[in-house]
């Protein structure tokens, strides 16, 4: 998949939307449900028994919504204050990205964001297995990265962040169903949060 053909995905599956995580929860509340990735909903690891917590849920949950060998697209964004081609080195740790959109911040949300404020969003196909991110999602837990699994042939997004992962599928349905079955890895709060 390039660039175009992301863009073409996106703007056909989810056209309410940015590929921003943390917004989609709020323009697919009924698609919507997050993942706590430590008991108690505990936020970060204080050891390595508890790093070994966080990736095992995740991928075991990644990999029965996504499914092994399947191909995903890894998607990173980063703020910017002035239009750039130049990719962040941070963004090469984990692959070589290419830019496939800027969002100009401004002029969506004029309140919240002064003018040229830019969101630029690079992507990276891949194939999912089990353990295959570990890296890249240890460092999300630790709140040293930000990334989303889009996976095009199951219409599913998982946004992971340090503290659990947000997930979006295809339907209500859908969601209901991972609700029920992983309860016990669900936020207590009413709100799901």
């Amino acid at each position: 998949m390039n660039p175009e053909e992301f863009n073409k995905y996106w703007d056909k599956n989810y056209p309410e939307a940015n590929p921003i995580g943390h917004e989609l929860k709020n323009v697919y509340p009924n698609r919507w449900l997050r993942i706590h990735s430590l008991p108690e909903s505990k936020r970060y690891a204080e050891s390595e028994d508890e790093y070994q917590i966080i990736l095992s849920r995740q991928n075991k949950l990644i990999s029965e919504l996504i499914g092994e060998n399947t191909e995903i697209i890894i998607t990173s964004g980063q703020y910017e204050i002035e239009l750039t081609d130049e990719i962040s080195t941070e963004l090469s740790d984990y692959g070589i990205f290419e830019k496939c959109r800027t969002i100009e911040l401004h002029k969506i949300y004029p309140e919240e964001y002064e003018e040229d404020f830019f969101f630029d969003v690079y992507f990276r196909p891949d194939i999912w297995t089990m353990n295959c991110q570990n890296e890249l999602l240890k460092s999300i837990a630790d709140d040293e990265f930000r990334a989303m699994f889009v996976c095009p042939k199951r219409n599913c997004i998982v946004a992971p962040y340090d503290g659990g992962m947000d997930i979006i599928v295809g339907s209500q349905e859908k969601r209901d169903e991972i609700k029920v079955k992983y309860a016990d890895w669900l936020s207590e709060r009413e709100d799901g949060l």
